[in-house]
């Protein structure tokens, strides 16, 4: 049976990667269940039998299967399994707080957080397929069409790295953030051919999710950048690349997103190949502009 509280620390399986772990198995009805999960952010799995069904078309006996497939022993187990999912996806750092451990009285911090952050990456890394990678690191390297980076609260620090890289390695990158020009206004010009890039982790902010709605119907690309429990986003994004959060403490860690994104730079660098290292060149001479007429 679920274990309705959690100690911090410990590792639960989102409901999406539980499905995503047993889509091989799926019929096609059962496959259209999955789609209507993952199209409503996974809140249709608290819809009834009856409900469920009748949004993906198929009859209550095949939604029981489905949820037998995930190994649950009946449709409630599976719910409250989602409900579980879902409290930790909107756990604030109080909530984290009340949950600590303490952790394992046997080993010090700096050994503890090394694990959590190693296994993090690796399962961050493990999550990315080769080929959506080199897809979106395409999208990224082409400098005819525009890139807009935007993140939230936290996750900014993380939109403004990717976005100085973009700048070195192509033209027409560009950062949204507050100022005298808002995020909103930025997007004026953002077409069908041109790129939204968002980080948007749990506690998801609305005005983020409002943001990339309109860069949609705009029908640019979105890439999303979030954590496995899903942002709202990922229901109308392009390409979803997700990062664990998991930490020693009672914050979410972006550590495993920071080497998400060192792998993106990577791989954009590799696309950009002589066209990027050609901008590089020029935008040195500009830095050292005021040296050479000086000598």
């Amino acid at each position: 049976m679920l274990r309705q509280n959690m100690a911090f620390g410990e590792k639960m399986i989102n409901l999406a990667d539980r499905i995503k772990q047993h889509a091989g198995q799926f019929t096609p009805a059962e496959q259209r269940i999955a789609e209507i999960l993952f199209s409503t952010n996974m809140l249709a799995g608290l819809e009834t039998v009856a409900k469920l069904g009748e949004k993906a078309r198929v009859s209550g006996p095949t939604v029981l299967r489905f949820a037998s497939k995930l190994g649950f022993e009946n449709f409630p187990e599976m719910q409250a399994y989602l409900r579980q999912d879902i409290e930790n996806r909107l756990a604030s750092p109080l909530d984290m707080y009340q949950r600590q451990s303490g952790g394992d009285k046997g080993t010090t911090l700096c050994a503890e957080a090394a694990d959590i952050f190693s296994e993090g990456i690796q399962r961050s890394f493990d999550r990315i397929d080769i080929p959506t990678l080199n897809r979106v690191a395409a999208l990224l390297a082409d400098g005819s069409r525009a890139v807009y980076v935007i993140g939230g609260r936290f996750t900014h620090h993380l939109a403004e790295i990717l976005w100085g890289h973009l700048h070195q390695l192509r033209p027409r990158a560009y950062a949204l953030r507050g100022g005298v020009v808002s995020p909103r206004d930025h997007l004026v010009d953002i077409g069908r051919r041109d790129i939204l890039i968002v980080f948007d982790i749990r506690r998801y902010q609305e005005d983020i999710i409002e943001l990339a709605e309109f860069a949609k119907l705009r029908r640019a690309t979105l890439i999303l950048i979030t954590d496995p429990l899903l942002s709202p986003i990922a229901r109308i994004a392009n390409h979803v690349i997700t990062c664990d959060l998991d930490a020693p403490s009672p914050y979410d860690s972006l550590v495993p997103c920071m080497a998400v994104v060192e792998l993106l730079i990577a791989a954009i660098t590799r696309q950009a190949s002589e066209n990027g290292r050609q901008r590089i060149v020029e935008i040195e001479q500009i830095r050292h502009f005021g040296e050479q007429n000086k000598s």
